[in-house]
């Protein structure tokens, strides 16, 4: 599963243009049009989806996953009403953006790379001009992290097999009488 304090972290970390004003999905929810010129520009790092594949089920539970997030960028619009001022610092905001994360993984959380999107302008008003910043990255779900990984477990190791052999008779089936009975002990076979 992705996480995105990592992602807020390095925003912070690498892009000068919001001076550490980067915050998570929390503070997004409580802003409204009223946020003060001098408090942007800001970027939000907000969840939006994740899409997953089929499950590979074979013995063992194997899943892709498609994480999609936002960051959404913030740009005061106090100096032209049309909002060509904020877009040009829009714009560096975003470059900014792809500098800190775009192509990062996180082989050990088992996150693949981040990848750009879309972008979409959310708003432009007198006070801010909006722009979201779709991003995604894949990540696998597997046995270890599922029901189905800790029943497996709970079975303990495979030891050995008993079958009963019914010949196919000459009829092309089998006829129901068990002429061979074998034992596979797995433990004197290695």
């Amino acid at each position: 599963e992705v996480k995105l304090k990592p992602i807020i972290q390095e925003l912070r970390a690498h892009c000068p243009g919001f001076d550490g004003r980067v915050f998570g999905v929390g503070t997004f929810s409580r802003l409204d049009e009223s946020v003060a010129a001098e408090l942007l520009p800001a970027a939000f790092v907000i969840p939006v989806s994740e899409d997953p594949e089929e499950p590979a089920v074979i013995n063992r539970y194997k899943q892709q996953v498609r994480f999609n997030f936002a960051v959404i960028l913030m740009v005061a619009n106090t100096e032209d009403e049309q909002g060509l001022t904020a877009w040009e610092k829009s714009v560096d905001l975003k470059k900014e953006v792809f500098q800190a994360i775009l192509g990062a993984d996180d082989i050990q959380a088992g996150r693949d790379w981040i990848q750009f999107e879309s972008l979409t302008v959310l708003d432009l008003n007198r006070a801010a001009l909006t722009v979201q910043l779709d991003f995604s990255c894949q990540y696998e779900i597997n046995d270890n992290e599922t029901r189905h990984g800790a029943d497996i477990d709970r079975l303990g190791r495979f030891l050995r097999m008993y079958t009963d052999i019914d010949v196919i008779a000459e009829k092309g089936h089998p006829d129901g009488r068990i002429e061979a009975k074998v034992l596979i002990d797995l433990e004197k076979t290695k």
